[in-house]
């Protein structure tokens, strides 16, 4: 290989290492920022699923916690014991924005999740999510039969 060839493939590669470490602080930036907006404690205000609307008494039962990369959901009527999940990438950039997690306990413990959420100003979001993990949805809705999960939160002020 001659040495203007060698010297080009040298450069090519090097720009591409700057350019993936600069991408890459920018997604974990991204990640933070994002991860930020979700800290702390959560009820939830209006739910479906699988195209019904939850009752009021259920919803008024169900509480989320974020604190940092981990969060707690007490949601009976999704299952009587409490959900444990890591987050593990916030995407910000995708649209509908996604949310992924993996579910240390509760149905499908150990499936990775994939969510879409909105917020709506600093103390309220939607977040959508099919929770055997097979798929994500596309938008907020839960048609009959889908499966997916709608949720509603609003943020407990201290």
């Amino acid at each position: 290989m001659p040495t203007n060839t060698k010297l080009l493939v040298v450069g090519l590669l090097a720009v591409c290492s700057v350019m993936s470490l600069l991408v890459s602080g920018v997604f974990a930036e991204n990640f933070d920022k994002e991860l930020n907006k979700f800290q702390g404690d959560w009820i939830l205000v209006y739910g479906e699923q699988d195209g019904t609307k939850l009752a009021p008494e259920e919803v008024s039962k169900n509480k989320i916690t974020y604190k940092g990369k981990q969060g707690q959901l007490s949601s009976p009527h999704q299952t009587k014991e409490t959900i444990l999940f890591d987050i593990v990438n916030i995407d910000p950039t995708k649209n509908p924005k996604e949310f992924t997690l993996v579910r240390k306990t509760g149905p499908n413990a150990g499936k990775t999740i994939k969510a879409i959420y909105e917020f709506d100003g600093n103390d309220m979001f939607k977040f959508a999510f099919d929770p055997t993990g097979a798929t994500t949805p596309k938008d907020f809705t839960t048609k009959k039969g889908s499966g997916y999960i709608q949720h509603t939160w609003k943020r407990v002020k201290p």
